[in-house]
């Protein structure tokens, strides 16, 4: 036996070690996540009497993290990525307990705005601790699971969080229609609470290992406005990406806001909606993986913004002539899902095509960086525009058609400039994400870019940043 076998070995068996516990974390965080920052968080913040500010606000934290998602890698050399994850992963669980407490309260139909604040407060908490933790994520797994298993293993985990995510939201929706609303939401936020705590028992099983070497932040920063404004084949869709995130993230959270508070649907209804927009991303994952490779991405970049187009169209009439358009809401939901996944899953199939190799690990972490912070700019800057005065909660509806107008402007403009990108022609191997489909917070894997997952020297010197010689 050659002296290379015994290691190789011992690498397959601390993969085995790994593959479970990480499914089995995938499986309890989507309990954990659908609740903490989907269709009941949303809904929890109605009904203590948020505004539409309150409401994007709260949405928007899981991308206005991204600065703090990208400083906490340089404690990753410090700290190795298993106590970096459990860290952030143990504390974030904590901020469900007053979600937990606030829908106790507001059983009599009490609201007042320090429980809006504690609400704001649990939720900028979780995500806060969420992103110390999660930088830590992919570039574990990477060096755990060996790269032929990498691909199984993120097939396996998209299966795994899609039945876990919409199995929640079916129970959700149960619990709405059978039960008082705010006894519901108990329920719910302590479903989060038990799946935060299994997550955090399966992380605990994984194996250590050696701590990535210390990388320079300062000289990312300083290449980051070259890449972001230099001319090159990167530039348009870096910033077509950016616009496109700005006007469609804030489109999910409004709409079930609109539903609540302006055309009265029930809360179970609202989580069935959301269900569908699931269904729809999953429904897409599976129909694009074949096509994407013989027909190439610019179809299914064109097809999103289409999409996307119909589904303001939709909204602008509504609002203008108002018509009774609940039969329509699933299919607008699903449509939203669909659209979403049109894009999610081809731009991991162009940016290799249009990114040269030796720096593509920090033009690719610039364009993570960029696109998660502007996307969460939306909710918050539309929610502004959009609440309005007094108590009770309540949403301009002239805005609202003014913000869907802007959807359809702004899906007019990028198919106007997706005609101008270059689509070379070359073999194209999609980055590996993860679930980034089901969560759009995984576009922040793009930061496993950050990390020198090799090992550190034993003198504990500092290798070059990415891109970097």
């Amino acid at each position: 036996m050659s002296a290379a076998d015994p290691q190789a070995q011992a690498l397959s068996a601390e993969a085995r070690r790994a593959y479970r516990p990480a499914l089995a974390f995938s499986f309890f965080n989507a309990l954990n996540w659908q609740i903490a920052l989907g269709t009941p968080m949303v809904l929890l913040v109605e009904g203590l009497g948020g505004s539409a500010f309150e409401v994007g606000l709260c949405f928007a934290f899981v991308y206005l993290m991204t600065p703090v998602q990208v400083l906490s890698t340089a404690f990753l050399p410090r700290y190795g990525f298993r106590r970096m994850m459990l860290s952030g992963w143990g504390l974030r669980a904590l901020f469900l307990l007053p979600c937990i407490v606030l829908a106790y309260l507001g059983r009599d139909g009490h609201s007042a705005p320090w429980m809006r604040a504690v609400m704001i407060g649990s939720v900028f908490g979780f995500t806060f601790c969420r992103s110390l933790g999660s930088c830590a994520w992919l570039p574990w797994l990477y060096k755990l699971l060996p790269e032929k298993t990498r691909g199984r293993y993120f097939a396996s985990e998209q299966l795994t969080s899609s039945v876990a995510g919409v199995g929640v939201l079916v129970l959700c929706a149960i619990l709405f229609k059978t039960l008082p609303r705010f006894e519901a939401f108990m329920i719910e936020y302590a479903v989060a609470f038990v799946g935060a705590a299994l997550s955090y028992l399966a992380l605990r099983r994984m194996p250590d290992t050696e701590k990535p070497a210390a990388i320079s932040l300062r000289e990312i920063v300083r290449a980051a406005p070259g890449i972001f404004f230099r001319a090159s084949r990167f530039r348009p869709f870096l910033w077509a990406s950016c616009w496109y995130g700005f006007a469609t993230t804030a489109i999910p959270p409004f709409c079930i806001y609109f539903l609540r508070v302006e055309a009265h649907v029930s809360p179970g209804d609202v989580v069935l909606f959301t269900t569908m927009q699931y269904t729809g991303v999953m429904l897409m994952a599976w129909l694009v993986r074949g096509e994407l490779d013989r027909r190439g991405p610019r179809p299914f970049f064109f097809a999103a913004t289409l999409v996307y187009m119909a589904v303001a169209l939709f909204w602008v009439s509504l609002l203008v002539f108002r018509f009774d358009a609940h039969g329509f809401f699933p299919f607008v939901f699903l449509a939203i899902g669909l659209g979403y996944t049109l894009w999610a899953a081809t731009y991991p199939n162009y940016l290799p095509l249009i990114v040269p190799d030796e720096n593509r690990p920090l033009v690719l972490s610039v364009y993570s960086a960029s696109t998660s912070f502007v996307s969460g700019l939306g909710p918050v800057l539309w929610g502004l525009v959009l609440k309005t005065g007094g108590d009770a909660p309540g949403m301009d509806r002239s805005w609202f058609v003014v913000f869907f107008g802007f959807v359809l402007a702004s899906m007019g403009g990028i198919v106007w400039r997706l005609r101008r990108f270059e689509y070379p022609e070359g073999p194209r191997e999609s980055l590996q994400l993860g679930n980034v489909l089901l969560q759009p917070q995984r576009a922040f894997g793009f930061f496993i870019n950050l990390v020198d997952t090799s090992l550190a020297p034993a003198d504990n010197g500092r290798r070059p940043p990415p891109g970097t010689s």
